[in-house]
């Protein structure tokens, strides 16, 4: 007698095994996946993201992978491409591109902020409306670039802060969230239409404060925490 599966009864996770074992099974040149682990849950997205890579890996072959989440390209892909606009907005090796992206899509699947200018000064980028951003980073004066920071880096202050920080922007909040452990706050969009910057804080913080969609705050960064890198999309 013979034992036949009906994928229709299985689990997510058994289903995507078996589909991916399927078409690996036609031994094709390319592979593309769109959205592979989308539908399953925390535990088993890692088992099928090893057991793709290591598949790929011990058949030479090549995937191309469409996916938001950045725990994809991490664990699986070699080389990376975001697409933005129906455009190619950069490319390059996955660490690079997700540790320094030089897109407002690419930094938002990073988790970074990312400011767009043209950097002024050795040291400091301008931004189309008129702010200074200090930062660190080997940029020649004439240069457009970008402005990197983490939202772990961003202090938030409700009057202007005084002392070290040497970037002060004034925000308003759209956003609130719970992000992990911390609340993550985000502003409303940047005048050039790129999104809004985001602050990561205690939940203590967030109830002292006051922090709440509307309210004018004040984001404060360290100038060694911002990296300032070529806005060239090519890594």
């Amino acid at each position: 007698m013979e034992d036949y599966l009906i994928l229709g009864a299985c689990n997510p996770a058994l289903a995507q095994r078996v589909a991916v074992a399927r078409a690996l099974a036609a031994e094709p040149r390319v592979l593309l996946l769109d959205e592979p682990f989308a539908a399953l849950d925390v535990t088993a997205a890692p088992t099928l993201r090893r057991l793709l890579r290591d598949l790929l890996r011990e058949r030479s072959r090549t995937a191309i992978i469409v996916t938001h989440d950045m725990l994809d390209a991490l664990a699986i892909a070699d080389t990376a491409v975001v697409i933005e606009g129906g455009h190619v907005a950069e490319r390059g090796p996955v660490r690079s591109v997700l540790s320094t992206p030089r897109s407002d899509f690419g930094a938002r699947i990073a988790g970074v902020n990312l400011v767009s200018g043209v950097v002024s000064a050795r040291g400091s980028l301008r931004t189309e409306w008129g702010a200074d951003i200090a930062g660190a980073g080997d940029v020649e004066p004439g240069v457009a670039a970008v402005a990197l920071f983490r939202p772990s880096s961003v202090a938030v202050h409700l009057e202007p802060p005084h002392g070290s920080p040497r970037n002060v922007l004034t925000v308003t909040l759209a956003d609130i969230d719970v992000h992990g452990p911390v609340v993550r706050v985000r502003g409303a969009e940047l005048p050039d239409g790129a999104p809004g910057l985001a602050a990561d804080v205690t939940p203590a913080a967030a109830v002292d404060l006051g922090l709440e969609p509307g309210r004018t705050v004040y984001f404060a960064i360290k100038a060694q925490e911002v990296g300032l890198h070529p806005a060239h999309g090519m890594h």
